[in-house]
């Protein structure tokens, strides 16, 4: 028995040998399958990368570190959040609420400055200029919300890769915009249609409220310069550029974005400063440098003689007491012309004219004159 026992004893010790090394081969197998499968992803990746041009490479590694950044952004901007609640809290001020965004709307706004977006450029652009203009379009109707009193916003032409764009983006039409695939010349009178441009060489000084002010919708990375002006001069249309050399110098490129015109035009009708609304609403990468403004000055100084001659009973009307007072400026010299004023290079920098320098116009009519 004791024999039967040691013999059945070995046979089942070397059973379970053979079942381990069986197990370990097939672990090994396993291992060598799956480092192989790696292996050949690895291969397959990196062959993929060799295929890449330079430039997706770049585009890849870009992607790569915003991934990488976009926690940081969001915990930044989830900072800037808490700190603008503070500041509001401490001013006394009502704290920023989706239900009090929803209650200013463009019909409660005392502004009645009507602002236009013509996206009737959808041959000049290629799909990401499509994606870039709904992205701005979007920035320009989150400014007109949060503005105390917002501008008549319409964004017209809609049609082609921009509406699709809208649609996937968000129902566009729910928005407090007015919104059209009709283009501009349908929609608005044309006498009240001022086209801006920085290729004009009319210097827009005033935002009027019978007026409608478009701005064109093309992203086009400067590869059609002028197309906007010389539609509005082939169609007859008033057009204008922003008084930008008039009030800051910049060391980057003259080139705004759809936005920016946009954020820079609200700025003014609540401020009416142009100066103050391109220090603040331009980005510190265009290097912004505030002018000297003596013209300002000695208007402000001409206003306050020519309030003090009507307090004394002048009989003097108010036409009279302007043109006395661009008499005056011009009898003085003419030393506030463009000298030192860098010449027009890019968006909004137009040499201008003799007639560009005067502060003081005696009416609207000559405005107009001018624009057109």
């Amino acid at each position: 028995m004791d024999e039967e026992t040691c013999d059945l004893g070995h046979d089942v010790c070397e059973s379970a040998i053979k079942n381990d090394n069986s197990d370990e081969n097939e672990n090994n197998v396993t291992a060598g399958a799956s480092g192989n499968s790696a292996a050949t992803e690895s291969e397959e990746v990196s062959t993929e990368t060799k295929s890449l041009s330079k430039r997706q490479l770049r585009k890849l590694k870009k992607h790569e570190d915003w991934l990488k950044y976009k926690p940081i952004k969001r915990a930044k901007d989830k900072e800037k959040k808490k700190q603008r609640r503070i500041e509001a809290k401490e001013k006394g001020e009502p704290l920023p609420s989706r239900k009090r965004l929803k209650l200013n709307t463009m019909a409660k706004s005392e502004c009645r400055v009507s602002l236009a977006i013509d996206c009737s450029f959808d041959k000049y652009m290629q799909e990401r200029d499509i994606l870039k203009l709904g992205k701005q379009i979007r920035w320009c109707y989150s400014a007109n919300r949060r503005a105390a009193n917002p501008v008549q916003l319409h964004v017209v032409g809609i049609e082609g890769q921009i509406k699709d764009r809208l649609d996937s983006v968000g129902d566009y039409k729910n928005w407090d915009i007015h919104s059209s695939e009709k283009g501009y010349e349908e929609l608005f009178n044309k006498d009240s249609i001022v086209y801006l441009s920085s290729d004009s060489p009319n210097i827009l000084t005033d935002l009027e409220p019978d007026k409608v002010y478009i701005i064109g919708g093309l992203v086009d990375h400067n590869h059609y310069k002028g197309l906007c002006h010389q539609m509005a001069v082939d169609k007859g249309l008033a057009h204008a550029q922003l008084p930008i050399s008039e009030y800051i110098q910049l060391k980057s490129r003259k080139v705004l974005t759809i936005n920016h015109v946009f954020e820079i035009l609200l700025s003014y009708t609540e401020t009416k400063d142009w100066q103050k609304a391109f220090y603040t609403i331009l980005p510190q990468r265009k290097g912004v440098e505030l002018k000297d403004l003596p013209d300002r000055e000695e208007k402000e100084s001409l206003n306050e003689n020519s309030s003090d001659e009507e307090d004394d009973g002048s009989d003097l009307s108010n036409d009279d007491q302007i043109s006395s007072a661009c008499e005056s400026r011009d009898s003085e010299g003419q030393g506030n012309t463009d000298e030192g004023h860098p010449k027009g290079e890019g968006h909004h920098m137009t040499e201008r004219t003799d007639s560009d320098h005067k502060v003081c116009q005696p009416n609207n009519s000559e405005r107009e004159t001018q624009l057109t």
